[in-house]
């Protein structure tokens, strides 16, 4: 009989301690998920969101992916890196301005973030060129290379082919002029011609297996020289290979690459729990 009452008991300070767990956790998830949105710096951001949805808020898991952008995809805004090649060709050293998030999870964005999304679709739109954003991009690589490039020898700036003639000029065109009027780089807009239309690749369901350069070739112009190539996103880095297998043909190097935003990356299940354990 002692016995029993002893084990009752126990279930019962288990219970109740359980519960006391249980309501401490859920107190602290919504403490940090508070701290989370009004962080003031990204760190703080993405440190409350991981532990709101460590223990167990049920909003705080897309904030945490978005605020942990750069764990997640291994880059850093405005900080260069580099895109090898799997057919031996030399490394790219690119850089994108901040993170381009999909549409339907932009309520889940920084502010940048959501500033960057806005920039990327007005840019497709050939509504805003966001030659501000560049050119800080474009300076950061300058300094990363240790050269001045606003002079009659510095590399020359290029873009990246769309699907058609009429997408890729409605898109650059006022790029292209701000770039070499406002900030004095060297830019050549027509440095690739068009000989049809293709399928675009931002909505295709199968994007790798459109070729970037299948519709173009390359002007006479900038055979031989130093390029820097721009487009507005970077996802794989696929397209940017494919174009830089290209323009080595006809003899250009490639200096570096320059993207107004990277896709950000939505990590597998196993990647997001394992990144929440080994993180603490």
């Amino acid at each position: 009989m002692e016995e029993a009452i002893a084990i009752i008991i126990a279930i019962i300070v288990i219970l109740i301690s359980n519960w006391r767990i249980s309501k401490w956790k859920k107190e602290a998830a919504t403490a940090y998920f508070i701290i989370g949105q009004k962080a003031t710096s990204s760190e703080e951001r993405e440190w409350a969101y991981r532990k709101a949805f460590k223990y167990g808020h049920t909003k705080a898991k897309l904030f945490y992916i978005y605020a942990a952008a750069n764990t997640f995809s291994g880059r850093k805004p405005l900080t260069p890196f580099t895109i090898t090649s799997d057919k031996g060709e030399s490394p790219i050293v690119a850089i994108f301005y901040d993170y381009y998030i999909r549409t339907k999870h932009l309520p889940y964005a920084s502010d940048i973030q959501q500033e960057i999304t806005q920039r990327v679709l007005e840019l497709k739109d050939g509504l805003n060129p966001s030659s501000d954003l560049y050119s800080e991009a474009l300076r950061t690589l300058e300094a990363y290379f240790n050269e001045n490039w606003k002079t009659p020898q510095g590399p020359t700036i290029i873009f990246m082919p769309c699907s058609s003639e009429q997408t890729y000029y409605s898109r650059f065109s006022a790029l292209a002029r701000s770039l070499s009027k406002r900030y004095n780089y060297n830019t050549d807009i027509d440095a690739i011609q068009y000989t049809n239309s293709r399928s675009s690749k931002h909505r295709s369901q199968n994007r790798n297996a459109i070729e970037s350069n299948s519709n173009i070739v390359i002007s006479p112009k900038i055979i031989g020289k130093q390029v820097i190539i721009i487009d507005d996103v970077i996802t794989t880095g696929s397209s940017l290979q494919q174009f830089a297998e290209e323009l080595h043909t006809y003899g250009v190097s490639i200096k570096a690459a320059a993207f107004l935003a990277h896709t950000a990356k939505y990590p597998t299940e196993k990647e997001l729990y394992h990144t929440i354990r080994k993180i603490t």
